[in-house]
């Protein structure tokens, strides 16, 4: 027959009502199955898979992206940088082309060159000239130079005799009446033999010449110049991009992507204007091509999460069974004990914490019985001390509450200057005790300094001044931990004044997108190495530059803790001249 000790009764009963109360919340915010519940293991496992993927998210959702972003950024730059070059392609040979245009007007325009024929020359000296013109514009073909013609009115042309002109002049833009340079690409359909290729396509220029007489009165000009390396370029880029290529000149198409494509509004485009003509050069990407990378990216990031995740659930699962079946012998023994089962030990095989613990229960139940009485006696001992830091607790409420009861009895007295002092100590206790805030308005700082300073003056009287110069910063928007400013100036009338006399001035300045303020005094000051030193953390020395050097620190630790390290506290001082502390805050956006 078992006896039952209570110490041990209350022990697991306190570990069944954690447990039930554990049971019941998740119960009531429905967030796992019954028998998810009651495992110790699916809960270990779900948390560690929880704190797992938290991050895996977290981390993965970041790199994806920043990583995209990235890349369709410079894919973007790419693909303007590859059209601007194209641009730069295509205006370079068609400038050659107006180049060599302008370079025979030159010539037929020269007062001692012979006017042109309409006709076959019938003398020896027109045939001459002929041919000395034909020499002249043979001198500018190169090897992309399909032809150059010089055509008259008349039908009657100058270059080589290999093409019927004719032919020429049935082409659509060959009529057009726009003046200047006219570009086109097409297949030239007036060459013979063997300088006949069909499918070849070519560049044209056509300039006809105005206000001249005789035969280059409404002449033209045209160069021919094979495409090849052009397209070539095009087809390139096209099969290097994915993207669909359009060249148009005022709505007329001379240049477009084979493949087929219907356009969307969600394509990615971009657009170029010819420098030497109306040429409109527009590339377009499907938008699944152009962010391909990015649902690469994606794939890649979704599939690394999911295996990690599937790594961790492993891992916790098999890690947690082993800790899980040590714990439940564990909980078996504490039962058996719990029933006056003394006889029971737990069998300890590690150095771990669990096996300390187990070395632990099998010690506290050789000595259980006479630490009965011990256990008894220390739970009163502590329930008495629970008592005594209850009693010396003080409750800001009840001490505002009466400093307000004085107060309202020193206002009743008629005695206004204890009123006064209580209301500003009330005040001061009711910023710097109200812990439901940490970080408060730069107003509402500068309001408790304001009734600090009016304590001070019950105190040392009228003997120093000071001013709080707030400029045009708008001070609600600015936000500062709560009692900042109230130990800087403490420091002032404890360190650098004698007997509290000197001035303090507080300025609000905005410095760059940051707002500084400055809290000046005009006491004793110090040397440079000792204003340095506080803001370093100090040690347990307790002089009074210590104490008020660890002051400074505490404040300069608590910006950085709220807004980060490149705001906070420095310190300027001179002896004789006083003391500056500078403070940066971050400016609250609207």
């Amino acid at each position: 027959m078992y006896t039952a000790f209570p110490c041990y009764n209350h022990f697991t009963e306190a570990l069944t009502l954690l447990h039930a109360e554990e049971i019941t919340l998740f119960r009531h915010l429905g967030l796992l199955p019954m028998r998810l519940r009651r495992s110790l293991q699916g809960k270990l496992v779900l948390l560690i898979l929880l704190v797992a993927i938290i991050p895996l998210l977290t981390l993965g959702y970041v790199l994806y992206n920043k990583s995209s972003h990235t890349i369709n950024e410079q894919f973007g730059r790419y693909g303007e940088n590859t059209v601007s070059q194209l641009q730069v392609q295509i205006d370079s040979t068609l400038a050659q082309m107006k180049y060599t245009v302008e370079d025979i007007l030159s010539y037929l325009l020269d007062p001692n060159f012979t006017v042109l024929h309409e006709e076959i020359p019938t003398t020896y000296l027109g045939f001459k000239e002929e041919q000395q013109l034909e020499q002249y514009i043979e001198a500018h073909k190169t090897l992309d130079t399909k032809g150059i013609f010089i055509l008259t009115k008349s039908g009657y042309y100058y270059g080589e005799r290999i093409a019927n002109t004719n032919l020429v002049e049935e082409s659509p833009w060959f009529g057009e009446e726009r003046t200047g340079y006219l570009f086109s690409i097409y297949e030239p359909k007036q060459y013979s033999g063997t300088s006949n290729i069909p499918g070849e396509k070519v560049i044209g220029l056509l300039f006809r010449i105005h206000n001249q007489v005789g035969a280059l009165e409404d002449a033209r000009v045209l160069i021919e110049v094979k495409a090849d390396k052009l397209l070539d370029m095009f087809q390139e880029y096209e099969r290097d991009t994915g993207a669909f290529l359009n060249i148009t000149d005022q709505g007329r198409v001379l240049y477009q992507t084979a493949k087929p494509y219907s356009k969307r509004d969600n394509d990615v485009v971009w657009t170029k204007q010819s420098e030497e003509t109306d040429w409109k050069i527009e590339v377009r990407t499907p938008h699944s091509q152009f962010y391909q990378s990015s649902l690469l990216i994606r794939t890649f990031t979704f599939t690394a999460v999911s295996l990690s995740i599937l790594l961790a659930f492993v891992l916790s699962y098999f890690s947690s069974m082993r800790f899980l079946s040590r714990i439940k012998k564990m909980k078996d023994s504490i039962r058996d004990v719990s029933l006056g089962r003394l006889h029971t030990r737990i069998a300890v095989d590690s150095e771990d914490e669990i096996g300390r613990l187990g070395r632990s229960f099998n010690h506290m139940v050789v000595q259980l019985q006479d630490l009965f009485g011990e256990v008894k006696r220390v739970e009163r001992q502590k329930k008495e001390a629970e008592l005594r830091a209850l009693h010396h607790q003080i409750n800001p409420h009840l001490l505002i509450n009466t400093l307000a009861s004085i107060q309202w009895k020193a206002r009743i007295a008629g005695n206004s200057e204890v009123q006064q002092m209580i209301l500003h100590l009330t005040k001061v206790l009711d910023g710097n005790l109200n812990y439901t805030r940490e970080l408060v308005t730069l107003r509402e700082e500068l309001d408790v300094i304001h009734h600090y300073m009016n304590l001070q003056e019950y105190r040392f009287g009228h003997v120093f001044t000071y001013r709080i110069d707030p400029g045009d910063i708008p001070l609600e928007e600015v936000r500062i931990p709560r009692m900042t400013l109230q130990p800087l100036v403490e420091n002032i009338f404890f360190h650098a004044f004698e007997d509290g006399e000197g001035m303090i001035e507080i300025k609000v300045r905005q410095q760059g997108t940051a707002i500084r303020l400055s809290v000046c005094d005009d006491g004793k000051g110090m040397d440079p190495a000792a204003a340095g030193d506080l803001l370093a953390e100090q040690g347990e020395e307790t002089d009074g530059r210590k104490k008020r050097s660890i002051g400074i620190y505490n404040v300069d630790q608590r910006i950085k803790l709220h807004f980060g390290d490149k705001y906070g506290l420095d310190v300027e001082s001179e002896p004789g001249k006083g003391t500056c502390i500078g403070i940066m805050l971050p400016k609250e956006e609207t």
